[in-house]
């Protein structure tokens, strides 16, 4: 069985292991210990014929903190580490040409427009990917128990699901 596996190396994302063929994902939480991530993925490369890693190729933002740059940046540091420590094949993919794959388009800008602020926008981005997660992958929950969008699982899957795209 096929798998491939999309990380949103976010301070609250997720790497999912996806078998499309299956309609099945698994989601690890980027919060898990180093070790525990690591284990994990020795054993999907052990047990499936794993395809591909991919993960959102960010970089850090000028109007965020610097904390929160230098976190960002450690967790996507510490994340290629373990993923190069268990021999798997990388590759990186822009958030906005994974988007664009599962039918996410641009904003379209309009003169005199009012501007939509940014905080606005990544809402109902994250609510966009959410849906076409429902409705590729109906059985597949990206929501938490209490029903709030884990946006780190639906952004995870959806890079997964460009992976299973791009390498099939």
């Amino acid at each position: 069985m096929q798998v491939f596996i999309g990380i949103d190396p976010g301070a609250s994302g997720y790497i999912c292991i996806l078998a499309p063929d299956l309609d099945r994902a698994e989601f690890i939480s980027n919060k898990e210990q180093p070790h525990i991530i690591h284990q994990q993925l020795k054993e999907v490369k052990e047990d499936y014929s794993l395809c591909k890693v991919m993960i959102e190729d960010v970089h850090s933002l000028p109007t965020v903190s610097a904390k929160s740059n230098f976190s960002f940046g450690f967790n996507l540091g510490l994340l290629h580490g373990i993923i190069g420590c268990s021999s798997i094949g990388l590759d990186l993919v822009q958030p906005k040409v994974w988007q664009k794959a599962i039918g996410i388009k641009p904003p379209v800008k309009v003169k005199d427009a009012p501007k939509v602020k940014a905080a606005v926008r990544t809402r109902q981005l994250k609510q966009e990917v959410a849906s076409i997660c429902q409705r590729l992958y109906p059985k597949i929950i990206v929501h938490g128990p209490k029903g709030g969008l884990q946006d780190g699982k639906s952004d995870a899957l959806m890079i997964a699901h460009y992976a299973s795209l791009k390498y099939r």
